[in-house]
């Protein structure tokens, strides 16, 4: 297999773990805005950390960062979902959700102090 296709098996065993794992806790929560909200975030999280604090090989960041973390969020949803609430309620959870996300992105980011 040749690196192209290695790298777009990383990426697409990644997105269908992240996928189903997005999946999964919104079956478990039973609530989309919720389960939505929780994915996001944690998922940024998870995505910065990676990304930030962990040295990861090529093969690794496209599997968790790129297939794991790209399938598991989900940017889609959280505009179908903010459309069946009211536009102070959309615009509060559309809000917060990106405000928490870059406040996780720019904490992890910050270097560590020794």
């Amino acid at each position: 297999m040749n690196i192209k296709a290695r790298h777009l098996a990383y990426v697409s065993l990644g997105g269908v773990v992240g996928s189903l794992s997005r999946w999964a806790i919104a079956e478990l929560i039973n609530s989309g805005l919720i389960a939505t909200f929780i994915v996001n975030i944690t998922g940024v999280a998870l995505a910065g950390i990676l990304l930030y604090r962990v040295n990861l090989s090529t093969e690794q960041r496209l599997f968790l960062v790129t297939g794991f973390c790209g399938g598991f969020t989900t940017f889609s949803a959280l505009d179908v979902g903010a459309l069946d609430v009211s536009i102070v309620t959309a615009g509060f959870y559309v809000t917060a959700t990106v405000l928490i996300s870059l406040a996780i992105l720019r904490v992890i980011r910050k270097p560590v102090s020794k």
